[in-house]
């Protein structure tokens, strides 16, 4: 019951957003959330009754007691109010059991595995779901957000330039339809909800689109201003699979008490041409060529990231974004000025890998801007998912019952 209600109290002492629902302590990195524990693509949507894996590092290296909770929450990520029978098959609040010290690391850290479903827990029904770690003082040290989806819909889609001649070539509108030969929908209007989101990144989203078309088992959303996204540009990108820093995005690898990378100084992007590299849209994957586990021997080390300072840019809010922090704005990767230098600065303690990043401003209004620094092109190469939720009328309990990913380039 004490959990319970710290977990609560937690939710509530912050303003209703993403940072709420999305925690990480200072001593765990490298979370990752996907369909098996060595898999490189991240995820937080999975198909109801897929494998899920969350795994992490403790810096601290102690093998704490670390228990686990999974909360149902409704389509605004607010706690529902049904009981963990009406959701869960077994009992959540179970002991992690399965973990591993590290070996032949400079810093030492302990990995944890949490699979779902295990012998203690599966859950029943779609929906989304808030994932909260505890140790043994009842302190939270992870939280993350995860939908499951029945595949009872088909939902076909496309991205097209904006209409408007002010953004078209800064932005992409995503438009899609939802067929639905095998279920009846009474009321698309008041029962179908839908979400759209940009390389799984929960804090560029669009919410609330009504369907404007009804065919016959087809729900049709062809909006343009309603379901636009500024294009972006193509993340940057660094590799320390090697500590010894062969990469052409390092250009200074020191050995300390652990290794530093120091990656090359990166200009505003913002009036440069698009130019088109591949990317892994935000992601990172972990790997090493130093060792043959990149699990437990791939090491960590400070990574230095600069961006050339301009007038423009000095007392703006400005964070490294990206995946390997769940695309999360906090002081540790907020972008500091060094007047020795003339650069914004930020270092990053991560485990070796290959990494997508970006920079982008967070202002007094709560609102990240991701094109001020690197610029917004409507060719950028981006992933989009759309999600489809379903309650019917008179039923307390929705589904998700339809996903569907695209990718701007195709």
């Amino acid at each position: 019951m004490l959990k319970k209600y710290l977990i609560f109290v937690f939710i509530l002492s912050l303003p209703f957003s993403l940072k709420a629902q999305n925690y990480t302590a200072s001593f765990i990195k490298s979370v990752r959330i996907a369909t098996s524990s060595s898999s490189d693509e991240t995820t937080n949507i999975f198909q109801l009754g897929q494998s899920i894996y969350l795994t992490f590092d403790d810096l601290e290296a102690d093998q704490k007691e670390y228990y686990y909770t999974i909360e149902h929450c409704n389509y605004n990520w607010v706690p529902s109010n049904l009981n963990k029978s009406e959701y869960l098959e077994g009992y959540d609040e179970f002991e992690l059991q399965n973990f591993e010290n590290s070996f032949n690391t400079l810093q030492n850290f302990t990995h944890y595995t949490l699979r779902f479903p295990n012998e203690n827990t599966r859950i029943k029904i779609s929906g989304n779901y808030l994932i909260t770690l505890l140790n043994s003082d009842d302190q939270i040290c992870i939280q993350r957000r995860i939908v499951l989806f029945e595949p009872i819909t088909t939902v076909s889609a496309k991205v097209i330039r904006d209409r408007d001649l002010t953004n078209i070539d800064q932005k992409q509108v995503v438009q899609f339809s939802i067929y639905h030969p095998n279920l009846t929908i009474n009321n698309p209007s008041n029962e179908i909800k839908t979400v759209v989101l940009q390389n799984n990144d929960w804090n560029f989203i669009k919410t609330d689109l009504h369907p404007q078309f009804y065919k016959k088992d087809e729900i049709v959303y062809n909006y343009n201003e309603a379901s636009s996204f500024y294009g972006g540009n193509e993340f940057l990108n660094f590799d320390t699979k090697n500590r010894n820093g062969n990469h052409i995005s390092i250009f200074r690898t020191e050995l300390q008490d652990i290794y530093h990378h120091y990656i090359v100084p990166t200009p505003p992007r913002t009036k440069a041409p698009y130019t088109y590299f591949p990317d892994i849209n935000g992601n990172y994957i972990v790997r090493t060529l130093n060792s043959a586990d990149p699990i437990l021997e791939a090491d960590y080390s400070f990574v230095h990231l600069s961006l050339e300072a301009t007038n423009a840019l000095i007392d703006k809010d400005i964070y490294v974004y990206g995946a390997f922090n769940n695309f999360e704005v906090e002081e540790n990767n907020r972008l500091v000025f060094n007047e020795a230098s003339n650069m914004l600065e930020a270092t990053l303690l991560l485990k070796q890998g290959f990494y997508n990043y970006s920079f982008i401003t967070y202002n007094k209004e709560d609102k990240l801007d991701k094109h001020l620094i690197s610029g917004s092109h409507f060719f950028t190469e981006n992933n989009y998912t759309i999600l489809v939720y379903y309650t019917p009328f008179g039923q307390r309990v929705g589904k998700v019952i339809g996903c569907a990913t695209i990718n701007s380039k195709n």
